[in-house]
């Protein structure tokens, strides 16, 4: 738009422009001037740019030479650790509300820990003039942020690399302008060392990040020393899950553990208009990946990997069998980077071209399922720790109405209660509570994502023996099982079949599916059980006799009487509409009409005939 085109609209996108060769290395993003008004800038403010991946600019705002709106510039050199930023600038769309300012006050003091070039050996006496003179050129009227790193531009002369900013006077947070009467000073230790890292609330997820320190630390914390040893260790680490588990929260908060550096790139982003754009901008990203190893191990993350890699065939896919074809050289040409672990996450792990999990490339595989009730207990618990939740909500019991709820479902039901409670809460206005009404009303928009995946465990809601009608026997039988594993701390795994006569005999000796109980059809006793089951709830007439209705159903499964009550209760609707209050022994007959049993007196034989062979006989023994 032009620049006295007006007011922008509420919260606009900004298209991402490559940047200026004449800006490279200035920290400057350029910006239209409705954006600046917007902003309230003026030439040179400090502005912090939020990013799509988690990590942030730290630049200088400056007017575009074209004077366009809707668009903005970025200098990689502003770029926080692990932001995908390439070194054309960052790729996508930004929001305006992502845009900033803060205010950068001057520098007393400093304190800065050096990334030497290699060759220029460690910062000591003898060289300290040196490198302290090129962190003050390389700093020099630069705004800085505590925790950011200052890269020196590619051909800079002096010793020095990089710079991580670890302190100042005042504090540089969240920014601070260097300088000519700045005093900068030499951290004596790493910036992973000065202070604490944060301790990432991992609910639920503790089992996966056990797996993936295990695959993850010892590379990127001792890559020379297993070099030296001649171990191979994963360069590759594929993660699968539904969407919202928290897969890169997880990465995160093991890359934060390990003291390492964090490349998180969105894949779908990479994708070009150009052809040739997409392998040019894959090639970007794994060089900077290399260019961060060379200060400190790095770990490259590719989330939604499917999407630039799916698999390879047919006739109107060469595009993307290009794209595979450069990540694969890319992955097989990292392996000598020994302080670089790529981990990608996919969702749909059968959509990836299968030469991306052979070994050497992604041959370690983490699946994170859906939560279990245990762990959907303890998200929770994170969550809420920071809420006004009342005394009165169980937890507990809010982990057993979420089945199906993944990380993502559940902050998203917090987030909703809340609001619920500040919106409607007539009561202490200023200081809301949440309660369980608030959460009963989140659940009604609030649905659980997991269910359209298939990926890891599926947590069913336990059925008691109580509502399992008949089959007493079977019962005795299960439970004695369930005993016998409780006692030996151990899985039992159960199968179900109704083709014993094609099981493989291998499959049923001992030690694999070694004991075998036949679940016949229910008796009458057992029908006139699994009835009463089926209409517990039910509202019945007076005439309604179950013993006539489980005489009379001979043949009849488990599933074809659930049937048979499911529909005499339909012909009662359709009868008398909502005026409906009880379902009568002539829908039951009815109902017998047109429900037939799904089993017959061949079948019964069948099964009778086989379990009489050798093998089988013990069936009803074990």
């Amino acid at each position: 738009m032009a620049p006295d085109s007006g007011p922008f609209p509420e919260d606009p996108f900004l298209k991402v422009l490559p940047l200026d060769a004449k800006d490279r290395g200035t920290q400057r993003c350029r910006l239209g001037p409705a954006a600046l008004r917007s902003l309230g800038a003026h030439l040179g403010s400090a502005v912090r740019i939020s990013l799509p991946d988690g990590g942030s600019c730290l630049c200088t705002a400056w007017l575009r030479r074209d004077g366009a709106d809707g668009f903005v510039q970025l200098d990689p050199q502003c770029a926080s650790p692990g932001a995908a930023v390439g070194a054309s600038g960052f790729r996508g769309n930004l929001r305006l509300s992502s845009l900033r300012l803060v205010s950068c006050p001057s520098l007393r003091h400093l304190t800065v820990w050096p990334v030497l070039r290699e060759g220029a050996g460690a910062p000591c006496a003898s060289n300290a003039a040196a490198v302290l003179e090129a962190v003050q050129e390389l700093l020099r009227n630069r705004p800085v942020s505590r925790g950011h790193v200052v890269t020196a531009p590619p051909g800079a002369p002096g010793p020095v690399a990089a710079l991580h900013i670890v302190s100042g006077a005042p504090s540089p947070d969240p920014a601070g302008v260097v300088t000519p009467r700045t005093r900068i000073g030499l951290s004596a230790v790493p910036p992973s060392e000065a202070e604490p890292r944060p301790e990432v609330p991992l609910g639920g997820l503790s089992e996966a990040a056990d797996s993936l320190r295990e695959l993850l630390l010892l590379p990127l914390r001792y890559p020379r020393t297993l070099a030296a040893l001649g171990l191979a260790v994963p360069r590759g680490v594929l993660l699968a899950g539904p969407p919202g588990v928290g897969k890169t929260q997880l990465v995160r908060a093991v890359v934060r553990e390990a003291g390492a550096e964090l490349l998180a790139v969105s894949a779908p982003a990479l994708q070009g208009a150009r052809p040739g754009e997409t392998e040019e901008n894959v090639r970007q990203v794994f060089q900077r990946a290399r260019e961060l190893a060379s200060r400190r191990p790095t770990l490259l993350f590719l989330d939604e990997v499917d999407a630039l890699c799916p698999r390879r065939g047919g006739p109107h896919r060469a595009p993307e069998s290009r794209v595979v074809a450069q990540v694969l050289t890319l992955l097989d040409g990292i392996g000598g980077d020994r302080e670089v672990v790529v981990v990608a996450s996919t969702n749909r792990p059968d959509a990836l071209d299968p030469a991306l999990r052979r070994p050497g490339r992604f041959d370690r595989e983490v699946v994170i399922g859906t939560p279990t009730l245990k762990q959907r207990k303890a998200i929770l618990r994170v969550i809420t720790s920071k809420m006004p939740i009342s005394s009165q909500v169980d937890l507990s019991l809010l982990a057993e109405m979420t089945v199906g709820y993944v990380g993502a479902d559940l902050t998203a039901l917090g987030r909703e209660a809340a609001l619920h409670a500040l919106l409607h809460s007539k009561k202490n206005q200023d200081n809301p509570t949440i309660d369980e009404a608030d959460f009963l009303e989140a659940f009604k928009k609030i649905q659980p994502s997991s269910f359209r995946s298939v990926i890891g465990l599926t947590d069913i809601k336990p059925v008691g023996w109580e509502q399992i009608g008949g089959l007493e026997d079977a019962k005795l039988k299960l439970k004695q099982l369930e005993l016998q594993e409780i006692f030996n701390r151990n899985v039992m795994i159960v199968a179900a079949t109704n083709r014993p006569d094609v099981l493989d005999d291998a499959l049923l000796r001992p030690g694999r599916l070694d004991k075998i109980i036949y679940i016949p059809p229910p008796d009458e006793k057992g029908r006139l059980s699994i009835l009463k089951v089926h209409t517990k709830n039910m509202p019945m007439g007076p005439d309604v006799s179950l013993e006539n209705l489980a005489a009379e159903t001979s043949f009849f499964s488990g599933a074809d009487l659930g049937n048979l009550c499911k529909e005499a209760a339909l012909l009662a609707l359709q009868e008398n509409g909502l005026e409906a209050t009880t379902v009568k022994q002539e829908h039951f007959l009815k109902s017998l009409k047109t429900i037939k049993p799904s089993l017959s007196h061949e079948d019964l034989s069948l099964y009778e005939n086989l379990f009489q062979k050798q093998g089988f006989s013990n069936l009803e023994d074990t």
